[in-house]
């Protein structure tokens, strides 16, 4: 009987010490990790990031860090059971407000943390644009920097006389709202495209880019990049073939009926549908004038 009894003991004390044995696995990776993050830095080497946007409208810069070539800089994850990469990014953010804004922000070329050199690969930018009341009545597009080993391939190029300047111009463009909630209205998708020096737009629309582009690292360190954002208020539709346009505004075809849900103007530039704005019902946008109210 006494041979049961510790039999029992050293059951219970072994399934007992497995999740402590788990738990002090995991304190001992969190207590690594802190360690390990208190220890990590930026390079002293970097540039500065200047971005200006217009009222209404906010700027999101990701600086995104890789592994150095020829480097391992792996690290457990428990809750993976496995190492995995380390990456590392770096946010700055202009928040959308009624005014233009300009900030500055410094942008290291390189990342150190548990002997791990990771490199500046891009720096990923997202531009924010509110064009109505709610919090529907929102857009956003996107751009970047890509950073190049090779001179060869960045453009524009920085010297010690000149500073890097990007631009781009935003507009938005409307459509019918597919939200049930804004059924029959109309919500807009924010597009932004990248201009020369004169602020021009590449005719061939196939051809144009989002703003941002390619520079050289061994060009960046001390210099400034601006990002310029403008607004354009002419307005398009976000989808060909669906409007027509008028001397007064654009009417969105009626397509094959009430129940064509994509309401295509081929084969038919006669018939128009209704739609919503501030509560009216309206036939042209933006000039909607008519008066009565929309019957649900």
């Amino acid at each position: 009987m006494r041979s049961h009894y510790f039999s029992y003991i050293l059951k219970s004390a072994f399934f007992l010490a497995v999740p402590l044995m788990g738990a002090c696995s995991w304190a001992g990776q969190v207590a690594k990790d802190s360690a390990e993050s208190a220890t990590s830095y930026y390079g002293s080497e970097s540039f500065t990031l200047i971005a200006t946007t217009p009222a209404n409208f906010g700027f999101t810069s990701k600086a995104q860090y890789a592994p150095r070539a020829g480097q391992d800089c792996k690290t457990y994850v428990p809750g993976l059971g496995g190492e995995v990469t380390r990456h590392q990014q770096k946010t700055d953010r202009i928040d959308v407000k009624n005014i233009e804004q300009t900030e500055r922000f410094d942008i290291p070329l390189e990342y150190r943390i548990a002997g791990c050199v990771m490199d500046l690969t891009h720096v990923d930018t997202r531009i924010d644009g509110s064009y109505g009341p709610t919090s529907l009545d929102i857009g956003g597009d996107g751009g970047g920097i890509s950073i190049s080993n090779s001179t060869e391939e960045a453009a524009p190029k920085a010297t010690d006389s000149d500073e890097i300047k990007f631009r781009g111009i935003c507009s938005w463009m409307f459509q019918l709202s597919v939200a049930r909630i804004q059924k029959d209205g109309i919500s807009k998708i924010l597009s932004c495209t990248a201009t020369d020096k004169h602020w021009s737009v590449n005719e061939d629309r196939y051809s144009r880019g989002k703003p941002g582009g390619t520079l050289s690292r061994d060009s960046l360190p001390g210099k400034v990049v601006h990002f310029e954002i403008r607004f354009s208020p002419e307005e398009t539709p976000a989808s060909d073939g669906k409007w027509q346009k008028f001397p007064n505004g654009w009417k969105p075809c009626l397509g094959k009926g009430v129940n064509d849900v994509y309401g295509f103007c081929r084969g038919n530039t006669k018939d128009f549908r209704p739609f919503k704005m501030n509560g009216r019902e309206c036939t042209v946008y933006p000039n909607c004038t008519e008066q009565g109210a929309f019957n649900e």
